[in-house]
């Protein structure tokens, strides 16, 4: 087959936009590896440097921003001139009349988040931790594989470590800290004066940590600074409490069995959180305008009582499934 996916991401606050929805499109794609693939992306900053990174070739753009009328247009074009036969829709925001018009001319996949399923598409994936394990259909009929169960995280999380814990909390907000969450978590870890081992992931899209580093010699704890990291898992593994956004991140560690709190960067956020801590699984500390929640956490950590559920719903394999599903589509004729 010749898949093209469509996704979005990089540095963009008020869309919401940060890496989640790349790296997600990333890990399916190496499913897809005896395929043709191609990526069509709207590059808010680091986007396709990110995917040249792993090997991704085949980069087509999209005007960010663009509007529905020129993205089916663009869309269009390249399905016929590279005769692509699947649709792989990853994008925030991403409206139910591009998805329908699409479908026109082009078997069309669609991975949503929260509670979305409703798309006139031929496969609808929804990963989230709300959703009950199993498959439904939307009210266009559409097959959809909801639940953790169908989560896309990268296949090496299908095996648990039991490694040696190395650091006492490792920070990481996904490929895009938007609001300085790390420089203000950091920031309130300098009034604990039990020294701590500390990694922090920055992420690809992160540029500026000047102000990082000054807040961070002002602390008596041991640092790890790491850009970006193409092993997560290892650094999850070896890690006794996480502090991450509220995104695809929380699914890794959850498959780790790694308690965990989320500090959200965005609204859309907020219901996921709040998911995870109904089921007792993660704390959820919403957008850290209380100092003192973060505090109280890290006095937790400390004395090691933060207990947390764990869970054997995300057993790292979704992406196997999806990829399964994918396959058995039945491709349209020239003549569609």
């Amino acid at each position: 087959m010749k898949i093209l996916f469509r996704t979005a991401g990089g540095r963009d606050v008020k869309r919401q936009l940060g890496m989640g929805h790349i790296f997600r499109c990333i890990n399916l794609s190496k499913e897809f590896r005896k395929h043709e693939v191609y990526f069509l992306t709207e590059d808010f900053g680091s986007v396709n440097k990110t995917l040249r990174e792993y090997d991704i070739k085949n980069i087509l753009r999209l005007k960010p921003n663009a509007i529905d009328k020129d993205a089916i247009k663009r869309t269009r074009n390249i399905v016929k001139r590279e005769k692509i036969d699947v649709l792989i829709i990853d994008k925030f925001g991403i409206t139910k009349k591009y998805v329908s018009k699409v479908r026109k001319f082009v078997r069309v996949v669609v991975i949503s988040d929260l509670e979305n399923i409703d798309f006139d598409a031929d496969l609808v994936v929804n990963g989230f931790i709300g959703f009950r394990n199993g498959i439904k259909y939307n009210k266009y009929k559409t097959k959809c594989l909801l639940g953790p169960k169908f989560q896309i995280i990268n296949k090496i999380y299908s095996k648990k470590s039991q490694s040696k814990k190395e650091y006492d909390v490792l920070i990481t907000v996904g490929g895009f800290d938007a609001r300085n969450i790390i420089k203000k978590v950091i920031n309130r870890l300098s009034i604990i004066k039990h020294q701590l081992k500390i990694c922090v992931i920055l992420g690809p899209a992160t540029i500026d940590i000047t102000k990082l580093k000054k807040v961070i010699n002002q602390n008596v704890h041991q640092f790890t600074i790491i850009k970006k990291t193409n092993n997560m898992k290892k650094l999850i593994s070896r890690s006794r409490f996480g502090i991450c956004g509220g995104g695809i991140t929380t699914y890794e560690f959850a498959s780790q069995q790694v308690p965990f709190a989320i500090i959200c960067q965005y609204p859309h956020q907020i219901i996921t959180a709040k998911t995870w801590e109904r089921k007792k699984i993660a704390k959820n500390l919403k957008f850290i305008k209380n100092n003192r929640e973060i505090d109280f956490l890290v006095r937790q950590i400390i004395d090691g009582r933060v207990k947390m559920k764990k869970t054997s719903t995300i057993d790292g394999l979704g992406v196997v499934r999806i990829a399964n599903e994918i396959s058995k589509l039945e491709i349209l004729s020239p003549s569609n």
